[in-house]
């Protein structure tokens, strides 16, 4: 990740889990829609994206398609969710 830089955190999970809990400072933007989202933004596609699902497989999805419409600096939460939640880290809950 580039130093100082702040990376936009995507919650790619579907909106009852977002509304369950979330990543403090995290937008949502559903695994389904997630490019079209990101476009929506006008996210440039050279800023750092760190993107979470619960356990993985849907934010390995969405990056993958991220990475092939130019998006460069992708990274996916160690851990994602599951993992923040086990580590007690903050959560927002519930989600405005």
């Amino acid at each position: 990740m580039q130093e100082g830089a702040q990376p936009l955190i995507v919650d790619v999970r579907s909106r009852g889990e977002y509304e369950r809990d979330r990543i403090p400072g995290a937008i949502h933007i559903p695994f389904y829609s997630v490019r079209s989202g990101l476009e929506e933004l006008q996210f440039p596609k050279d800023k750092t994206l760190v993107l979470y699902c619960e356990h993985g497989p849907r934010a390995g999805i969405s990056g993958f398609l991220l990475y092939l419409t130019g998006y460069e600096q992708l990274y996916s939460l160690e851990g994602h969710m599951k993992g923040w939640r086990e580590n007690h880290f903050p959560v927002e809950s519930p989600a405005p």
